[in-house]
């Protein structure tokens, strides 16, 4: 029987792995920072507002928030992991942002009803068994008018480069495996309904198109881990497995290589 491998962010601190899916973290922001920045308009901050960032991760985010609000506002963070708020606390320190950082899980967010002006949760809810619960508690902490912002992908919809029919079934077979690594992995396109579920008010969404290099598409998108798993099930076989990599290593070389994902931001209301 093939083991079920899974990418570690569903609980951080039990995957003994917490430091490299820190820097995980670190290189996805990167990748993704122009996309997040737009959304802080549609979040429509200004100074004096008070923020919560859910799964604040590392804590690049709050400290582009705290500029944003400064200087009498309000930045909050929480996650349920140790290892990350650990993280998040030496770039608030670096940063010498004046930013709260709490343990916490989405599901139970500790703050009293109407407490932020704007919540948001960037590549959260992919690792969410009950997405639309974490989306109602975001909302029950947020004052009426005030906005939620979620920002996920979908991992059904890679586009990526290929030049034969045997490498895209084997490129298949390894996006299959990856949709079994991850809890929730088709959260982007099921946003604007979840939304729309809860009651939210002005629901915007804004989609856009991130290309990865090679190096940093087989990190952030667990390319080896995923071709491993459909080898496990039987799906492609190791000698496949070899041979697309080398394929994609050959594109790298050449400067051929190509591959994109698409981001979904949803933002609304709370009425």
């Amino acid at each position: 029987m093939a083991t079920m491998v899974e990418t570690g962010f569903s609980n951080v601190d039990a995957s003994h792995d917490a430091g490299n899916l820190v820097d995980y973290l670190g290189l996805a922001a990167k990748h993704l920072a122009n996309h997040r920045r737009t959304g802080y308009e549609m979040l429509r901050l200004r100074p004096g507002a008070a923020v919560l960032d859910v799964g604040c991760g590392a804590g690049e985010v709050c400290v582009e928030l705290a500029a944003m609000v400064a200087p009498s506002g309000r930045v909050v963070g929480i996650d349920p992991s140790d290892a990350m708020l650990g993280a998040a606390r030496r770039t608030a320190d670096a940063s010498r942002s004046p930013i709260e950082l709490r343990v916490g899980s989405i599901y139970a967010l500790p703050f009293p009803d109407g407490t932020f002006d704007a919540v948001r949760a960037e590549r959260v809810f992919q690792h969410l068994e009950d997405p639309d619960a974490g989306l109602r508690e975001m909302l029950r902490v947020t004052r009426a008018g005030g906005r939620v912002m979620v920002i996920d992908a979908d991992h059904g919809q890679h586009g990526i480069a290929l030049d034969t029919v045997a490498q895209r079934r084997v490129y298949e077979a390894s996006v299959r495996s990856l949709t079994r690594m991850i809890v929730n992995p088709h959260s982007g396109t099921r946003l604007t309904p979840m939304f729309m579920r809860a009651g939210a008010a002005e629901i915007e969404l804004q989609t856009s198109a991130h290309e990865f290099a090679y190096p940093d598409f087989v990190r952030l998108f667990f390319l080896d881990e995923r071709l491993k798993a459909a080898v496990e099930a039987g799906d492609i076989t190791r000698e496949e497995a070899a041979d697309f990599v080398a394929a994609l290593e050959e594109r790298h070389r050449s400067g051929t290589f190509f591959a994109n994902v698409i981001g979904y931001s949803v933002v609304g209301t709370k009425t």
